[in-house]
């Protein structure tokens, strides 16, 4: 299968979004196929990861004006995995499986930057967009600041999104007691069958005795996936000492939060009564610990000791109701919109089951 049978379109985005993102802020386009010069390679897209994040990338004025909005008219971004199906690279080969930030399109070029080989252990590309990729880095990034120790408890919120599922299956292999935050019982039990010992549902009316009773003797660290007025349901079962790390403020995204409580005095008082300490990370320029990740993940999954969960949407044109839809109903796991299936020139052994 060549380049006479392929369609290549991307998705552009069509206008800033005014407060909720909606499918049609974006346009689906028609656009050639490049081709790699010295030094680059030609990926043709399989999968494409869904994230929150985006949401800021697209704002009209991102960070509250900090980041400089992304031009009208772009190719969206985002983490996505491919064959690589034509090279004039030294160090990447045709049919190779390889995962990176190509953006939502049929087609990319890259020079190697940021790009990861896709493990063979990892099963089915799309988990090297969940455990295996971006989401899954993001949670061993946390972990190592965190520095849990076996007997420890972490509490995490969203924890049946991409990067809770992935702390959650972390910490079960190091011996770390895992206490989760959802809403509903599909994902209450979705957690418990992968590596939680308990979960709070935040959308009971005793959520609050709820967490009580999962924590007794409170919790070391709070990975906040969320942000919002729930931090302040959870200062009382911090334990002295304890960590709030901060990977995501996912409740504020949109841009259209409303607390109705100011949450400062009384983070305040929690710092200074149970000295608390708040820190906020990123996955980015930790690329040092991306070897051993790599090989502590793809033997979790290879081995079957982890078994990623997936939501999986067919088609390129689906990117923008699926970004949407993480605002609105959220699902238990990852995110991925398949866009191509693999060519003959794809091993497929790399493509066995594994949803």
């Amino acid at each position: 299968m060549g380049r006479e049978s392929w369609t290549s379109q991307r998705i552009a985005l069509r206008r800033h979004p005014d407060g909720r993102v909606s499918p049609t802020d974006f346009a689906v386009e028609d656009q050639p196929i490049p081709q790699p010069g010295d030094g680059e390679f030609l990926v043709r897209i399989l999968a494409v990861s869904v994230d929150p994040m985006l949401r800021i990338f697209i704002d009209p004025a991102p960070m509250a004006g900090a980041m400089p909005p992304m031009p009208v008219g772009s190719t969206v971004p985002g983490a996505a995995v491919g064959e690589i199906v034509e090279t004039r690279h030294s160090d990447f080969a045709i049919g190779d499986i390889v995962e990176g930030r190509f953006g939502w399109q049929h087609f990319a070029l890259s020079n190697g930057a940021g790009v990861n080989r896709v493990d063979a252990r990892l099963g089915a590309p799309e988990n090297a967009l969940a455990i295996g990729g971006l989401p899954g880095f993001t949670a061993y990034a946390g972990l190592e600041v965190a520095d849990l120790k076996p007997g420890q408890t972490i509490l995490v919120s969203g924890a049946a999104g991409a990067v809770g599922s992935a702390v959650g299956a972390l910490v079960k292999a190091r011996g770390i007691r895992a206490v989760g935050i959802a809403g509903g019982e599909e994902k209450r039990r979705y957690l418990l069958d992968n590596g939680y010992d308990a979960v709070a549902d935040r959308l009971a009316p005793d959520f609050k005795e709820q967490l009580a009773q999962a924590l007794p003797q409170g919790a070391n660290v709070y990975f906040d996936n969320v942000g919002g007025p729930m931090l302040a349901d959870i200062l009382p079962v911090m334990a002295p000492g304890g960590l709030i790390l901060v990977c995501g403020l996912m409740a504020g995204y949109q841009g259209d939060e409303q607390t109705g409580r100011d949450n400062l005095p009384a983070l305040l008082r929690a710092i200074m009564f149970k000295g608390l300490r708040i820190q906020a990370f990123s996955q980015y320029g930790k690329d040092a610990l991306r070897p051993a990740f790599d090989d502590e993940v793809a033997e979790l999954v290879g081995s079957g000791k982890v078994k990623p969960q997936l939501h999986i949407e067919q088609g390129l044109e689906r990117l923008p109701h699926a970004l949407a839809g993480l605002f609105e109903r959220s699902v238990p796991g990852k995110v991925v919109v398949r866009v191509a299936e693999p060519s003959d020139a794809v091993p497929t052994k790399i493509f066995e089951e594994s949803e």
